[in-house]
């Protein structure tokens, strides 16, 4: 039995050692609620999601900043915006914070559980037709599970975004990040039985010189195109354009409509080529062949996520009509 003095001790070492452990759950929740005021865009859009009043929210990132010195966030009342500092702090701050979580859920016997915010970014029409389906079909597998998709043709900065996935198609560039290849992506040349009925069908490449073509605006225009024959032989051949268009399905309907030749990536025309809508002009002959990777930061301990979305990626990714493995 423990005398008075040994009691009051034990009592002072349980009330310090709860108070150490609810200041690092304050701190941890505090760093949570930073990344929710950047991710919503106002410190008033984050009360609102945590059923808390703004002018809390408020007071817990003014003492994170005061910890830190330094000003994260530039406050308004319409939108709070994180400054330079603030970027890098949310970037970071991400990838450890999920770094923690998924090496708990490692140790716990949970790491094949994918939890929390998933952020992914894909091109417009590829992420649109095939990207949001494929997440949709892994939050039915994953009740405990968000998404949030960016589809955008230009490229998104992961860290300042805060994005854990890029799909990304085409040649990428040196960077430190992780990239996982999950296809490839051929083009074909596709016309409509309208306009090759009224200019004619392409027999070699150089009778491609005669014909309009309807350009990808930014990738295709003033471009030339080099075409590949199945047995090895390579000619280059230049895109004669009066139209462009900066959006793939804007291209298809003008293409449909007859208003040219296009050379676009397989699997957005495979349907109409299937259904005669389109025809596949000189297929023996193919433009260069995109990659298609899945991109993500490099750690020890990745999410589950992370690894389950990339995982479903690739097993679709065969299966989708025009792509190659």
């Amino acid at each position: 039995k423990m005398g008075d003095e040994e009691t009051v001790r034990y009592r002072l070492n349980w009330h310090l050692l709860n108070a150490i452990l609810a200041s690092m759950k304050a701190g941890l929740d505090d760093l949570h609620l930073y990344l929710r005021i950047v991710e919503t865009g106002s410190l008033r859009a984050a009360a609102q999601e945590l059923g808390t009043d703004p002018s809390h929210v408020s007071r817990r990132l003014s003492g994170l900043e005061k910890r830190l010195g330094v000003r994260l966030v530039k406050r308004s009342r319409v939108r709070s915006v994180p400054t330079d500092a603030g970027h890098r702090y949310y970037g970071r701050l991400k990838d450890l914070l999920e770094q923690m979580a998924a090496l708990e859920d490692d140790v716990a016997g949970a790491a094949d559980e994918p939890r929390g915010t998933l952020r992914v970014t894909a091109p417009i029409d590829f992420g649109t037709l095939h990207v949001g389906p494929w997440l949709h079909e892994l939050t039915a597998q994953a009740s405990r599970l968000s998404i949030d998709l960016i589809v955008s043709d230009h490229v998104v900065d992961m860290t300042e975004q805060g994005v854990d996935v890029a799909i990304r198609i085409g040649r990428l560039p040196d960077s430190a990040l992780t990239a996982r290849r999950l296809g490839a992506m051929p083009l074909a040349i596709v016309g409509a039985p309208s306009y090759l009925a009224r200019r004619g069908t392409p027999k070699t490449p150089a009778c491609l010189a005669e014909h309009d073509f309807v350009l990808y605006s930014g990738l295709q225009a003033g471009a030339m195109l080099a075409l590949r024959h199945r047995q090895g032989e390579v000619r280059q051949i230049r895109c004669h354009s009066r139209f462009s268009i900066n959006n793939l399905g804007g291209v298809a309907r003008v293409v449909e409509a007859g208003g040219g030749l296009h050379a676009g990536p397989l699997w957005y025309f495979a349907a109409e080529i299937a259904d005669g809508s389109l025809v596949h002009v000189l297929p023996d002959w193919a433009p260069p062949t995109y990659p298609v990777h899945a991109l993500y930061q490099p750690t020890p301990y990745l999410p589950a996520k992370i690894r389950r979305f990339v995982d479903l990626a690739a097993t679709r990714m065969r299966a989708t009509p025009g792509i190659e493995a």
